[in-house]
């Protein structure tokens, strides 16, 4: 059974690729079994035309049919004549069209019918006497020379509307939904066993998918690159749909996919895997789509190029339909590799127009991915926006109109957001993704110091729509997720003094207080305003917010501007140990830490404060915190605070910043490290005193130091030094072990 299969398959290949041969012997056996059945039967239509219109075959033999070959020659003459132009002039344009008349049924027939007739006509008009076929005159003068002429028109209409580039990509196209469809017919499921029906059915695809593409670089019309870029959306999601259910034989990789062109320059391991997961369509048409993308951009057709991803977001639809994993990992990766073209197109010309259009187009891919619970792949998708982003944020600072490109993929994960709630996703994951938004223009290891403060201030967009993010979340109750914008947001005061980052914070409420959702030009989106915010009667709320968030964080700023001052001093004592020299990194981080220290008013209060026992405490935990290792993280930061907040109950929070700013200035003072190691000593009998030599109180204290040595995971030698001296300054009877399971500090009783 596979065998008649495999034959009818290959007698279906045979007449592709053979058409013009099959096509002339069709032609000539019907001309000659017509002329044969006409001659047969004519002295019984003869009779009838006698009997019933008074014409017998004497009227006929009368009547001169001698101009039959010269009308004939006319005919053919006008009909290839205009076929030949039309053909020329059209296939300059359209490379692909010549192939596809000389496999044409209509054109093969009609004109091999054109050309046997007029040779039929010849031979019956030199033989007819000795023949005596009046009956040939007849048919070939009455019949065959009536249907040519009467369809001479219609044919060259025919060729006319055939060459239409629309058309020929048309048509393209259906050839190979055709072959696609096929593909799981029943007789070439059972023939594909053979590699040569393989191999056949591949070089179909991918020849006639080759056609398309050289059209697409060869063709100008708007018109006709939109339609190919639609037609070859409609072919992949064809095949996706209805690739399960081919043969797998089909997707062995034959000598027709490595000498194709686009993986010519494949290596081995390219190949191998692109057999195993069965894609070498999908990536072909992917990297067709992607050179499209280049050259769009690059001929600044803008519509064009914003159709290709618009394509490959129903492409997406359909993956996820057909639930096949491996093809939106290939589509997202496409979505990845078109906003690098654009990037890059963008930097070198000073034109984020593509990268707008491109936001919107994934942005609702992973809208996609949100409707059909995809919660990995939106998070992988959030991602990338935030690395491109971050990318596109350095780069403006030469080129300040990419920072409206920041905003672009701010608003458009804020509608993310928004449809993620009316999902109805977890807390947890909608907070996950929104930590990912807040740092769109926060890219790691960037410093904003040189950033045009007007950007960072109240002409800050991406904030704009983070403020209009967190208006929509306290429009729902979700309190909690505008304040996490409202933390976020604070961030800015780094860079600000209070009264200034207040007027930011007015600015931007009062432009979303007057903004309607729509612009005041068009652009590629329509008027659209990306800065609307519907939920603006939550203003009020949101100020009240932040500015009860923001006293809170101007404590915290004083206070770490101290750790601040001690990381100032340790690279000026490292210059000072290197004969003033510090490389370029160290400078960087001096200046910066410097600037940080300038942005904070330190208050006037701290120099009339008396130095009491409490702060010896301060002195003796920045000296096990910094003085140890030369480093303090906020772990570290937290433990000084608990601690000091143990022993001094009765004091507030702006009294510790005042106390260790003290201690803090003290500890800077002292200048060398044998000073600052003589004064800690000083401050342990300080301690020891105030507590009365209580030992519980030693022990809490030491307890302490402890828990500041285990905050960073890292146990510096310096200060087990430091505690055990503490430990025998105070004659506590007790010793310092390295615990063997977690590595950690802890105090045993002898």
């Amino acid at each position: 059974m596979n065998n008649l299969q495999l034959r009818l398959v290959q007698a279906i290949q045979f007449q592709f690729k053979y058409r013009n041969l099959l096509s002339f012997i069709f032609v000539i056996f019907i001309v000659f079994a017509s002329d044969i059945l006409f001659h047969s039967f004519s002295p019984n239509l003869f009779e009838f035309l006698n009997s019933s219109f008074n014409i017998g075959s004497d009227y006929h033999n009368n009547v001169d049919l001698t101009f039959a070959p010269e009308i004939w020659g006319g005919v053919l003459a006008m009909v290839l004549g205009t076929l030949i132009i039309v053909i020329a002039i059209a296939a300059e344009s359209t490379p692909k069209l010549m192939d596809l008349f000389v496999k044409d049924w209509i054109s093969l027939i009609y004109v091999w019918f054109l050309i046997i007739a007029s040779l039929h006509a010849m031979v019956i008009m030199y033989y007819f006497e000795p023949l005596g076929r009046i009956s040939s005159v007849i048919l070939n003068s009455y019949i065959y020379l009536f249907l040519a002429s009467i369809l001479a028109l219609p044919y060259i209409f025919y060729i006319l509307l055939y060459s239409k580039t629309s058309n020929v990509v048309s048509t393209i196209s259906k050839m190979i939904q055709q072959s696609i469809l096929e593909m799981k017919t029943h007789r070439v499921l059972a023939s594909m066993e053979s590699d040569i029906i393989v191999e056949e059915y591949q070089k179909e695809i991918m020849g006639m998918l080759d056609q398309l593409d050289d059209l697409l670089a060869s063709v100008d019309f708007k018109e006709t690159q939109t339609e190919i870029i639609a037609e070859i959306s409609k072919i992949i999601q064809l095949y996706v749909i209805e690739k399960p259910q081919f043969n797998p034989k089909f997707f062995h990789l034959t000598e027709t996919i490595r000498h194709n062109a686009t993986f010519r320059t494949y290596t081995e391991s390219q190949y191998q895997e692109m057999a195993e997961s069965q894609t070498f369509y999908e990536i072909k048409v992917f990297r067709l789509l992607g050179n499209a993308y280049i050259k769009m951009i690059e001929n600044d057709r803008y519509d064009i190029a914003s159709l290709i991803p618009a394509e490959l977001v129903d492409v997406g639809k359909t993956c996820i339909k057909a639930k096949n994993d491996l093809i939106i990992a290939n589509v997202n990766i496409r979505f990845n590799t078109l906003f690098r073209f654009a990037m890059k197109h963008a930097y070198k010309n000073n034109e984020p127009r593509n990268l707008y259009n491109l936001a919107f187009h994934y942005s609702n891919m992973i809208q996609e991915y949100s409707k059909s619970g995809l919660v990995d792949k939106t998070k992988d998708c959030y991602d990338k926006f935030k690395f491109y982003a971050n990318d596109i944020y350095k780069n403006a600072q030469n080129n300040p109109s990419l920072y409206f490109i920041v905003d672009t993929l701010t608003f458009e994960l804020r509608k993310c957001q928004v449809l993620a709630h009316e999902l109805g996703w977890s807390n947890e994951d909608q907070m996950h993704l929104l930590g990912i938004v807040l740092q769109l223009d926060n890219p790691p290891g960037y410093s904003k110091d040189e950033v045009d403060k007007g950007i960072l201030g109240g002409n800050n967009g991406t904030r704009r729509i983070q403020i209009g993010l967190a208006l929509f979340y306290l429009s729902v109750n979700k309190e909690e997720f505008a304040e996490k914008i409202a933390l976020d947001y604070l961030d800015d005061i780094s860079y600000f003094d209070e009264k200034t980052f207040r007027g930011n914070v007015e600015t931007q409420c009062f432009l979303l207080s007057i903004f309607g959702p729509t612009f005041w030009e068009d652009t590629d989106r329509g008027n659209l305003n990306i800065y609307f915010a519907p939920e603006k009667d939550r203003l009020p709320q949101f100020k009240e917010l932040i500015y009860k968030l923001m006293d809170a964080r101007i404590e915290e700023l004083e206070r770490d501007v101290q750790y601040l001052a001690l990381e100032v001093d340790k690279i000026i004592q490292k210059k000072q140990k290197q004969d003033g020299f510090l490389n370029d990194a160290d400078k960087d981080k001096l200046e910066d830490l410097q600037r940080k220290i300038s942005a904070r008013d330190l208050p006037d209060e701290e120099h009339k404060i008396e130095w009491i026992s409490i702060h010896d405490l301060l002195y003796t935990l920045i000296c096990i915190a910094f003085f140890a290792d030369q480093e303090i993280d906020e772990t570290e930061k937290m433990e000084i605070y608990d601690t000091f907040k143990h022993f001094a109950t009765d004091i507030d929070e702006n009294e510790f910043n005042l106390g260790f700013g003290l201690a803090t200035n003290k500890f800077i003072e002292l200048g060398t490290e044998e000073e600052r190691e003589n004064y800690y000593i000083t401050s342990l009998n300080s301690i020891k005193q105030s507590f009365n030599n209580e030992n519980e109180k030693l022990i809490e204290v030491i307890n302490a130091f402890i828990d500041i040595a285990n905050a960073d995971d890292f146990i510096h030698e310096n200060e087990i030094t430091l505690i055990n001296q503490a430990i025998n300054e105070w004659k506590l009877d007790v010793n310092l072990i390295k615990n063997g399971d977690n590595n950690k500090l802890q105090l045993v009783s002898n």
